[in-house]
């Protein structure tokens, strides 16, 4: 996988840098227009906490953007901490895809309870 070189913009940049300061809208204010708890609207500006898919339709609500401006704006991040993360790829370079496990079975002539594999 292709590494990318600088970390994507995450939700609580967006919300903080577009939304926010240029309106003069605070923490308290961002909460109440989700009608969520000051904690939880704390917890996504600062990057404490991921996206959730009611969290993008609030958004989306708040700000007349769409739910899949937040998702995919959230989805970049998670994959850029994947693709960057030299612990999680060393996990994923030991997975073993299905066919070789198929390939397995069908040289021990193995079956499992629900399926013949010969």
């Amino acid at each position: 996988m292709s590494q990318a070189t600088r970390k994507p913009s995450t939700v609580g940049d967006i919300i903080l840098y577009e939304y926010l300061e240029p309106s003069g809208l605070k923490i308290n204010d961002l909460a109440e227009m989700l009608n969520v708890h000051r904690n939880s609207a704390s917890a996504l500006v600062n990057n404490n906490r991921k996206l959730s898919t009611d969290m993008a339709f609030r958004l989306a609500k708040a700000f007349n953007t769409t739910a899949k401006f937040w998702l995919n704006i959230q989805q970049s991040i998670d994959l850029w901490e994947v693709t960057s993360s030299p612990r999680l790829q060393e996990e994923i370079d030991r997975v073993i895809p299905a066919y070789e496990i198929l390939e397995r079975k069908q040289k021990g002539g193995q079956f499992d309870n629900k399926h013949a594999v010969a």
